[in-house]
């Protein structure tokens, strides 16, 4: 197969993936990096078509303007990927610039030594923009969740094998001239791993962002909207995994109820109360030992599964959640006012099996209601209680 068959090809898989990405994109909620990835694909494309235009190894505008593109659509690339695992993708103008100073050097390059130095400059350009690409992957993989270890483990070798290859391919025009640049086996094997790499990278890129959304959608179905912490379904679900263990602890729940929720609702508004209920979910995760979990399952109320404590522990910890929320100054939701707020808990006592978590709920909803008959602001628990 000769080499324009070969590129032409390449932009056509490339177009189309650009094309997939895009529709992909405008239809899912949240997408990061996917409008990224599909401009860069639909980028390279139009480059690869340029470069047909403007003959393979010309270095009139046409042809120089295509290497640009491909500079630009890399940068483009690797934002993508910075967007998606969670990185800030560069500004735009950044973005330009960088592109522009490449450019740049490879004129540079090619009003010195021509169409050859011109594709040394290139490839070595973009190999170390795969490159770098290919390393933020790889350490960005290990802080993905487990559904994403198996494609982010795939790109990283694709993008991996990518910039060896450039900067392979750069290095052999480098040394044997520009008659391998687009002939030889070098370059047969660099426009077909390309031309595969484009379509399984833009389904892998897609299988992605599915394998994110669907996380979401669990998410969904097992945190509260507002604070993020677990719902009821969560709690169930942290419940039957804790207690799935081989050689599972004993549990002790502790019932946390905001004190006159209701009153703050009333007088500066439910705006106002859904920040409390925001900022005293985020305490109340903050404070929490490795392995215990916190729901909200009412309107004011948040269950907390201490993992492991005896009695005096899981006394120790709801105080301590208590004089927390009790320091706690949250803005008002209109207005220059901060809302302070105090909270009143029951600690249940410790239990060993799944089924055993309602008894120990209402035990500790008992627990609370004798904490609010005390005055409020209180610990109390089937054994003891603590002060006010």
């Amino acid at each position: 197969m000769d080499p324009a068959t070969v590129i032409l090809m390449l932009a056509i898989h490339l177009l189309a993936s650009s094309g997939l990405m895009a529709l992909v994109w405008r239809r899912m909620p949240a997408a990061p990096g996917l409008g990224r990835w599909a401009l860069a694909s639909g980028l390279f494309g139009a480059a690869y078509l340029a470069r047909l235009l403007a003959g393979l190894q010309g270095v009139d505008a046409l042809g120089l303007a295509s290497d640009g593109t491909m500079l630009l659509a890399v940068l483009l690339f690797g934002d993508g990927v910075r967007e998606f695992v969670g990185r800030l993708p560069m500004p735009p103008r950044r973005v330009g610039l960088l592109a522009l100073l490449m450019f740049g050097a490879e004129v540079a390059a090619a009003q010195v030594g021509g169409a050859q130095a011109r594709h040394v400059a290139l490839n070595a350009m973009i190999g170390l923009l795969y490159a770098q690409i290919a390393w933020i992957l790889a350490t960005e993989r290990r802080r993905q969740g487990a559904p994403l270890q198996a494609p982010l483990a795939l790109l990283v070798g694709i993008v991996g094998g990518l910039s060896a290859l450039t900067l392979l391919r750069g290095a052999h025009i480098a040394q044997a001239g520009m008659p391998v640049a687009f002939h030889g086996p070098m370059a047969k094997v660099y426009y077909l791993f390309a031309s595969v790499t484009a379509v399984v990278t833009a389904l892998t890129l897609v299988w992605m962002m599915l394998l994110r959304l669907n996380g979401q959608l669990a998410d969904l179905a097992t945190r509260d909207a507002l604070t993020g912490v677990f719902n009821r379904n969560g709690l169930a679900q942290a419940l039957k995994q804790h207690f799935g263990q081989r050689q599972a602890v004993p549990l002790t729940l502790l019932l946390v109820d905001i004190d006159h929720f209701k009153r703050i609702n009333d007088t500066l508004g439910h705006a106002t109360g859904d920040a409390v209920l925001q900022v005293v979910a985020c305490e109340l995760t903050a404070q929490l030992r490795t392995g215990d979990f916190v729901a909200r399952i009412g309107g004011e109320e948040f269950l907390i599964g201490c993992v492991g404590a005896d009695p005096a522990v899981a006394l120790a910890l709801a105080d301590r959640l208590r004089r927390t929320i009790g320091r706690l100054q949250v803005p008002a939701a209109v207005g220059s006012e901060r809302v302070g707020c105090t909270a009143s808990i029951g600690v249940s006592a410790a239990f060993d099996r799944f089924d055993g978590w309602e008894p120990a709920a209402a035990q500790a909803d008992e627990a609370l209601y004798r904490a609010k008959a005390a005055g409020r602001d209180g610990v109390q628990s089937h054994l003891a209680t603590l002060g006010t």
